[in-house]
């Protein structure tokens, strides 16, 4: 059997109730030579039984179920090593994707070769096709360098978009996503990517992303996770020349930071300020602004 053009793949754990969504609109695609692959994290809430009537009924479907559960991260990788097609589309198990989605990012991606990741804009859902909001980097047809958009992601926050919202060659994206990220492990990605080449962005809403309960943000808010991520990608990208910044932009940065510390307070979790600050612009003027905030916590605490 010859590989497909293009793996849709589909990491998935005990969401049965949304899978069949995913799944329809994966075969719905106006393009035809594709695997849809689904990688199981070990569920027991009745996936597989679901996937079989899948498997049986289109041999596009692929499944592979983990011997146990690898962790969400590893389950993405885990997807990427599967894949056979040329190009990987990410499709979380929860969203959908619109029927010419992946033709319109191949054909994005094939506009200069050396775009490494393709965008689209997404909305956000509640229940399929019913967008509550929608979001895109740019209003129209873009073909930006790397530098820039990781420029603008990095001060600004995830402009492009969650996994649903891209699309990749699996020969640029061999090293997966980094198990060190929790929350940012996407951007993370992109950015990997696009320090070797281009983004290309579609500006028509080509997906939807899944808004519910059971996502995982707000465990990382609890446990910190949030925060992390935000030190461990300024250690690894602020020192770089096009993230020198202007002051706005440093401003822009830290208020995030901050953000992200009043969010996991909220949700019962205080970062240690020393760390915090090692990874802000204006270390002085981000305690004051933060001071405050930690001895209301801990009062309500204690």
């Amino acid at each position: 059997m010859s590989d497909p053009l293009i793996s849709i793949c589909i990491p998935t754990y005990n969401y049965r109730r949304f899978l069949p969504d995913a799944l329809e609109s994966a075969l719905a695609q106006t393009v035809r030579d594709v695997e849809v692959l689904v990688v199981d994290n070990h569920s027991d809430d009745g996936t597989m039984e679901l996937l079989g009537e899948y498997v049986r009924r289109d041999a596009r479907v692929v499944v592979h179920r983990n011997a146990a559960n690898l962790g969400m991260t590893a389950n993405f990788n885990r997807c990427i090593e599967l894949a056979r097609g040329k190009y990987v589309k990410m499709l979380c198990a929860d969203d959908v994707l619109a029927a010419d989605c992946v033709e319109k990012l191949v054909a994005a991606m094939a506009r200069r070769g050396d775009v490494r990741l393709a965008g689209c804009a997404r909305y956000y859902f509640f229940e399929p096709g019913v967008p509550v909001r929608t979001a895109r980097y740019a209003p129209r047809h873009a073909l930006v360098s790397g530098n820039e958009v990781i420029r603008e992601c990095f001060f600004r926050g995830n402009l492009i978009g969650e996994p649903t919202a891209v699309l990749f060659r699996r020969s640029d994206a061999v090293r997966g996503f980094s198990a060190e990220y929790r929350q940012a492990f996407d951007m993370e990605l992109w950015f990997r990517l696009l320090t070797e080449g281009g983004f290309a962005f579609c500006p028509e809403t080509l997906c939807g992303i899944r808004e519910h309960a059971g996502s995982g943000t707000a465990d990382n808010l609890r446990s910190g996770k949030v925060t992390q991520d935000k030190i461990r990608l300024f250690g690894e990208y602020a020192r770089r020349p096009y993230l020198h910044g202007s002051l706005m932009e440093r401003l822009r940065w830290d208020s995030r930071m901050a953000s992200s510390v009043a969010r996991e307070a909220a949700a019962g979790s205080l970062r240690a300020g020393a760390e915090v600050l090692g990874a802000v612009y204006h270390p002085a003027l981000f305690r004051l602004a933060t001071l405050p905030l930690a001895r209301v916590v801990t009062a309500v605490r204690y």
